[in-house]
């Protein structure tokens, strides 16, 4: 297939659906069954619009990793490449990712499975400003982490040292590339899926599509 952007990869970081070890935050509230068909639906979304808008290739970044019967379905399904995420928390699993991804692209895009308001015009934006000029590219969420971050150069310093999963990580983010005087770009916040009223938002978008 005949992407917009050669240059450019995708990396989807996902958990696979299994019961009990996804959107625990809201298992108390919606139940296992319901947390795990979440997770589903939500990777398959992702990757149903990463492969129809035909921007730039995608990563399927696995974990526990690329062989769970999972994955292997989505490699099946769709046009992607199927990667083990691999490091001990999420920071380095991101930076293993990205500095693998642009050994072979010159730009890398990162993203998760939980923020639905993340798409193709986000996504379309995200790519045009690294091909304007920005060296960083970062979407807030509104509950103070992101959504994304694109870049064309591993930095070390954003993954390490960062509360991963809180509300700081933003603001922890803008501090290491203010001090590190690395040029940034935000776009607008998107939501994502954390809590119960997220979920009921993300039934509503569901119901009208």
């Amino acid at each position: 297939i005949e992407m917009l952007y050669q240059d450019t990869v995708v990396l989807l970081f996902a958990k696979a659906p299994v019961e009990g070890e996804v959107n625990t935050r809201l298992i108390p509230d919606i139940g296992v069954k319901a947390a795990t068909k979440l997770q589903h639906d939500l990777i398959h979304d992702r990757l149903t619009m990463l492969t129809t808008a035909k921007l730039c290739d995608i990563r399927l970044m696995c974990a526990p990793d690329k062989f769970t019967e999972y994955f292997i379905e989505c490699g099946k399904r769709y046009p992607v490449t199927l990667f083990d995420q691999t490091g001990a928390d999420l920071g380095e699993r991101m930076y293993a990712g990205i500095r693998h991804a642009l050994r072979d692209y010159e730009y890398c895009i990162v993203i998760g499975t939980d923020a639905p308001s993340l798409d193709v015009d986000v996504l379309t934006k995200i790519l045009e400003r690294l091909h304007e000029s920005a060296r960083l590219v970062v979407v807030p969420a509104e509950d103070g982490g992101y959504v994304s971050i694109a870049m064309q150069q591993a930095y070390d310093f954003l993954f390490q040292g960062i509360s991963w999963g809180s509300s700081e990580v933003m603001q922890q983010t803008r501090d290491k590339l203010n001090n590190e005087k690395v040029l940034f770009e935000e776009l607008p916040a998107c939501w994502d899926i954390d809590r119960l009223e997220d979920y009921r938002r993300y039934l509503q978008l569901h119901s009208h599509k």
